[in-house]
């Protein structure tokens, strides 16, 4: 987006969002709230068009290394404004970031506690198309399961991937499925590798 617009947008999302715990991500359109071991993230998306922004909701998962902002639940809005004039888009910026609070607040409600967020993440996996199981999903429930202590599940998971971009990273956990200290160590360390990258203070006590 453009300086006039970036910054109006700037400035309404840091009045609906900054009061539930959320920053910028430097200067990009990209916002987010340390929830421990997972983010609740708004993503004020520009066109690539035209000078207008969209609105995304999202969830980011921590705990599954990814090492790059996933967008792992993602709720899009329709809401679609265009810059016509400062002070329409301040309106308009006003609208689409107050939508961004609501939507931020129902992210939290739906994910309050780890054990919430495994129950998502297993039965979407299990109720996915075959290629979604195979990757990502399939990773993230083996994970949840396993740390869960559902042993069959995890395995089952995790070792029905064929993904290669998850496959090596299965391979680090499988050998520990079963040892919940050690599975839960290992995916501690996926937490904490993140934060770190996102210039987050470190859990203390770890997440799992």
């Amino acid at each position: 987006m453009g300086d006039t617009h970036s910054r109006i947008m700037a400035a309404a999302a840091k009045k609906q969002l900054a009061p539930l715990g959320f920053r910028q991500q430097g200067r990009s359109r990209l916002w987010f709230a340390d929830r421990g071991s997972w983010l609740n993230v708004v993503e004020f998306t520009p066109s690539r068009w035209s000078k207008s922004v969209s609105l995304m909701n999202a969830a980011h998962w921590l705990w599954i290394g990814a090492g790059f902002m996933s967008l792992n639940e993602a709720v899009p809005s329709q809401l679609h404004v265009e810059f016509e004039t400062e002070e329409q888009f301040e309106g308009a910026a006003r609208e689409i970031a107050q939508a961004a609070q609501i939507n931020a607040c129902l992210m939290d409600e739906r994910f309050p506690s780890f054990q919430a967020i495994a129950e998502f993440v297993i039965e979407r996996a299990e109720s996915s198309p075959e290629r979604l199981g195979l990757s990502w999903w399939g990773y993230e429930a083996g994970v949840a399961a396993g740390l869960l202590g559902r042993v069959d599940e995890s395995s089952r998971f995790l070792r029905g991937l064929t993904d290669d971009r998850v496959v090596s990273r299965a391979a680090n956990l499988l050998p520990l499925i079963g040892r919940l200290d050690a599975f839960s160590s290992a995916v501690n360390i996926n937490v904490a590798e993140e934060r770190a990258r996102l210039k987050l203070v470190a859990l203390e006590p770890p997440a799992f």
